[in-house]
């Protein structure tokens, strides 16, 4: 009696309310909401893996930061001959950084990878240490770059989440969003080349409703990697799959079981009024803090009771203030947890306040002459 028993208990404990009934063929995965970045779906998030082109999705952002589009490239020898995935440059041609940005994350051209490489920082290795540097400021700490491409290096990898985190900042550059959710784009011909027809490689643009890009990848070190990225019931999210045999059905089955958990829950509207923070050396002693955008958060049903709002200011803000300046974040948790951080700002212009003195009549005239008289004592 007592082994039936026991061979119920093993049997109910594996069966019996798991996190999530579905399987996937990942090594690494995420689900994040890209405006607040709460993890949704996380499985071995922060295990340090190679990602292949989804590389691009960093040299891109990279590029647009660091570069005007309408720079015109001369395709070096060494770009067009560099191996794997293609848009097929030829040496001495010449695009504009914003075809190449095409080429780069529609047909994943590690040529254009190349080019884009050299025309912002004169090498490979020079914009590696740009993209290591944007990856610290969006706060992708496990991740390290080593060139633009994704061939494979054993020094250069990321997260599934730093991987997440860098899409979600990216998206919010509006020219990276427009060419990722190009389907299919025509090149003019260019000095020294030919006219092309790019066709995404991201077929999930085409696959899922809501879809607005972002990158595939592969190498045999790697296996498939994918981001992908859907708008959809008022919710923009991230989802990441690092080494999956099954990538395109991985994504499907996140995005249903996500958005069938969750739903958007509005936090704060834009420009409400959120704290007060002390200004030294202002006009005025305050300047209100107000929200810079709508806030919104996914939520299960039920969390709306565990939701906790906390301001924080920045510490020894002086004058001169901007309206519009970021002065203080807005923390959300939901049952303890933090599940996103946004951004108040000034809801007007504070002054330096100017100090006049006023010197008393005597001043520097008595000064004088107590100066001037205990100068001539000297001589007496």
């Amino acid at each position: 009696m007592k082994k039936i028993s026991f061979i119920f208990i093993i049997i109910l404990i594996f069966t019996s309310s798991p996190l999530h009934s579905f399987a996937i063929s990942a090594q690494s995965a995420v689900v994040i909401d890209a405006a607040s970045g709460r993890v949704l779906y996380s499985h071995n998030a922060n295990e340090k893996r190679g990602m292949a082109s989804t590389t691009k999705i960093m040299t891109a952002i990279t590029a647009l930061e660091n570069s005007d589009i309408n720079k015109v490239v001369s395709i070096s020898p060494t770009a067009s001959g560099v191996e794997g995935s293609s848009m097929y440059l030829a040496k001495g041609e010449k695009l504009t950084l914003g075809e190449l940005l095409y080429g780069l994350m529609l047909v994943s051209g590690n040529d254009a990878a190349t080019a884009i490489a050299e025309a912002v920082s004169g090498s490979v290795s020079s914009f590696a240490v740009l993209m290591n540097k944007k990856a610290e400021e969006i706060g992708a700490l496990n991740s390290n770059f080593t060139n633009p491409h994704g061939l494979s290096d054993e020094n250069h990898y990321t997260t599934a989440y730093d991987l997440a985190k860098i899409t979600a900042y990216a998206l919010k550059n509006p020219k990276f969003a427009e060419i990722v959710a190009t389907k299919t784009k025509k090149l003019p011909q260019n000095e020294g080349g030919y006219a092309r027809t790019l066709v995404n490689h991201n077929k999930f643009l085409s696959m899922y409703e809501g879809c607005i890009g972002v990158k595939t990848g592969f190498t045999k070190a790697t296996g498939r990697c994918l981001v992908t990225a859907v708008n959809k019931n008022g919710l923009q999210l991230v989802c990441v799959t690092l080494n999956a045999s099954d990538d395109w059905q991985d994504h499907k089955t996140l995005y249903d079981t996500t958005f069938s958990e969750y739903s958007s829950f509005k936090i704060k509207s834009i420009g409400e009024k959120i704290i007060d923070a002390k200004i030294k050396k202002g006009i005025s002693d305050t300047v209100s803090l107000v929200t810079q955008n709508d806030i919104y958060i996914p939520i299960k049903p039920g969390e709306e009771q565990s939701i906790k709002v906390t301001p924080q200011c920045f510490e020894d803000l002086t004058a001169p203030i901007s309206k519009g300046d970021v002065l203080g974040t807005l923390t959300i948790a939901t049952d303890g947890k933090p599940c996103g951080e946004f951004p108040l700002v000034s809801d007007s212009d504070i002054p330096v306040k100017k100090v006049i003195f006023k010197a008393a009549s005597y001043d520097l005239v008595t000064a004088f002459k107590k100066v001037f008289y205990a100068w001539l004592t000297c001589f007496q």
